[in-house]
C-alpha cells in the first residue's frame, strides 16, 4: 500500500502521504478512507494535507478525475493542500480540477507553508493537539 493516512490533528486535519508507484485502486482506497474519517469527525469542517513528494509514478490525470467523480467530496471537507509536488503541470491540473469539483485547494512546497495558510482561514484548530508522530517531524 503506497500511502499512509492518519490524523495530523484528530478530527480536524487529515494527513496523507503517498510514495512509490500509486495505482488508481490505491488512490481510490485512500480517498474512501478519508471520507470515512471525515464522516466520523464531529467537527464542522475537516481539512486535509496530501504529501506527494515521494511519489515515483502517479495516477494519470484522466484516472484521477474519474476517481474523484466516483468517490465524490464530503460536504464537511475543508481546505485540501498538496505539498512537495514536483511537477508544475500536475500543480496546474490540480488547480483546474479543484475548480471543476468546487474544492478549496492549494499546492505548497512545504508543510509549513500549507499550515501557515490554513491558520489564516480556520482560527479554531487545536494546534496544541498535533499528533506525536508529526509534532517532532522536521517541516520540509
Amino acid at each position: 500500500m503506497p500511502y499512509q493516512l492518519d490524523w495530523y490533528i484528530e478530527n480536524e486535519i487529515l494527513y496523507s502521504r503517498y510514495f512509490g508507484t500509486v495505482t488508481p485502486d490505491d488512490m481510490q482506497a485512500c480517498l474512501q478512507k478519508a471520507m470515512e474519517m471525515i464522516e466520523s469527525s464531529p467537527r464542522e469542517i475537516v481539512h486535509s494535507i496530501n504529501d506527494v513528494g515521494d511519489v515515483l509514478e502517479a495516477v494519470s490525470m484522466k484516472d484521477s478525475m474519474t476517481i474523484l467523480r466516483k468517490v465524490g467530496t464530503h460536504p464537511r471537507a475543508g481546505w485540501s493542500f498538496s505539498i512537495r509536488e514536483k511537477s508544475r503541470l500536475i500543480k496546474m491540473t490540480g488547480a483546474m480540477g479543484s475548480s471543476l469539483f468546487k474544492l478549496r485547494y492549494r499546492a505548497f512546497e512545504t508543510l509549513e507553508e500549507a499550515l501557515e495558510y490554513l491558520k489564516g482561514f480556520d482560527q479554531n484548530i487545536s494546534w496544541d493537539r498535533i499528533e506525536p508522530q508529526y509534532s517532532k517531524q522536521p517541516v520540509q
